[in-house]
């Protein structure tokens, strides 16, 4: 099967230096910048600077349209960033134009010259497509270098957000290239650090396959693609701007692409889900790619010993849980850290302890969350399916944060491991 794409006729950049030391020749100021930059890149940025696809332009902050200030926040602008944007008198405006797919040359060329005229007046940079504060030395850094090459991560943000089955992940800088931006639903909490690298890597593959697509279409409006795409853990790697080795290459996975129109008002999004004959369920095939990419596996099921030591960490645990319940509902948890909870499985004479990810805790008496294991005596539970845990199941809660495992908590985890 196919998805069909439109191709935009052009695409604009649009960087901002808010500022109190206004230049008077802002087209002499972006010159001086644009002359600092070195090897071919230097000679199309001021290519373009003297032809009529990019901007320089000067304003009053009272004159121009208002800068996104909560947006600038929820993207981590500092604080005192957002200060000299606020008390900012000036707005020092930098635009170039360019067509879909690949080299962003329109990024590329813009940011170089607000980012050499942020260095010059000592102005806060911001880039209105994330929205997103940039240190300028670092925004020059992200341009590539004579090799050509360029890290999609810095272009590519991949903000998420708590839902009731789960973490909703997309992606906010496709759209600089012409696509759709990406997203993923209900992914497990514990894997969203991975989520973070793959779907990045899905980004860069998408981008590859996109670029080529347009180019073929030679001015099309349209373009068709496949709807599956293979994906490679050194995507993810060149993503990152690293050299992947030959481990990369070989780690790959399948996701299928799906075009999601919510409303004309809406931008439309690519939505990552499991291929046709896929057999599992979407939470099983979110732990499956993590996995075929990196390696991310499950936790493993344990088994505990019926002995006073594990009694006295179950009594720990549970006199402890509804403090964590409380910390939960107060909105303490999230994105990168989650609250666990250890819970008894039981079939018959046989009982397994599961750790499942909370989603939701409306009720004292059970709560919602994602399995992060597979059982051994239930093949219904697996990781990534929603569970439903009820309050006397639990026997252990604990923090956990990407990349570091259990910071708190985890009273039995200590019997098991005999710490």
């Amino acid at each position: 099967m196919e998805i069909v794409l439109s191709v935009p006729e052009t695409i604009v950049a649009t960087y901002v230096v808010a500022t109190d030391r206004p230049p008077g020749d802002p087209a002499a100021a972006a010159s001086a910048a644009a002359a600092r930059i070195e090897g071919p890149l230097g000679e199309a940025v001021r290519r373009m600077l003297d032809g009529p696809l990019m901007s320089v332009s000067v304003a009053p902050v009272a004159e121009a349209p208002p800068l996104p200030i909560e947006h600038l926040r929820v993207f981590a602008a500092p604080p005192e960033a957002l200060r000299a944007v606020v008390t900012a008198t000036h707005l020092v405006v930098v635009q170039a134009v360019f067509g879909a797919g690949w080299p962003p040359a329109h990024e590329w060329h813009a940011r170089a010259v607000a980012a050499g005229i942020a260095q010059d007046l000592g102005g806060t940079l911001v880039d209105l497509f994330t929205p997103q504060v940039l240190d300028p030395a670092a925004a020059l850094a992200s341009l590539p270098g004579p090799d050509g090459r360029s890290a999609l991560s810095a272009w590519v943000l991949v903000p998420q957000s708590a839902g009731d089955r789960g973490l909703w992940m997309t992606t906010r800088g496709l759209g600089r290239f012409g696509l759709p931006e990406l997203q993923v639903n209900d992914v497990p909490p514990t894997l969203a650090r991975a989520w973070t690298s793959g779907l990045t890597g899905i980004a860069r593959a998408l981008v590859v396959r996109w670029a080529q697509a347009v180019e073929r279409a030679h001015g099309e409006a349209f373009v068709r693609m496949p709807n599956e795409l293979t994906v490679t853990a050194a995507d993810a790697v060149r993503a990152y701007g690293e050299v992947p080795g030959a481990d990369a290459e070989a780690r790959s996975t399948l996701v299928q692409l799906r075009l999601d129109v919510e409303s004309p008002e809406q931008d439309s999004l690519l939505t990552i889900i499991p291929p046709d004959e896929f057999p599992y369920s979407a939470g099983e095939f979110l732990a499956q790619v993590v996995d075929e990419l990196f390696g991310v596996r499950s936790t493993t099921v344990r088994y505990a010993p019926d002995d006073e030591r594990m009694r006295e960490a179950v009594a720990s645990a549970r006199e402890a849980l509804p403090a964590a319940r409380t910390r939960f509902l107060a909105g303490e948890f999230g994105p990168e850290r989650h609250l666990i909870v250890k819970h008894r499985l039981t079939r018959g004479e046989a009982t397994e302890l599961i750790w499942s990810a909370v989603t939701t805790w409306p009720d004292p008496r059970r709560l919602h969350g994602v399995s992060m294991s597979d059982a051994e005596i239930d093949p219904a539970v697996r990781t990534g399916r929603p569970t439903l845990v009820r309050d006397p199941e639990i026997v252990d809660w604990g923090v956990w944060i990407d990349g570091e495992g259990i910071v708190e908590g985890g009273w039995t985890n200590a019997v098991l491991t005999g710490e």
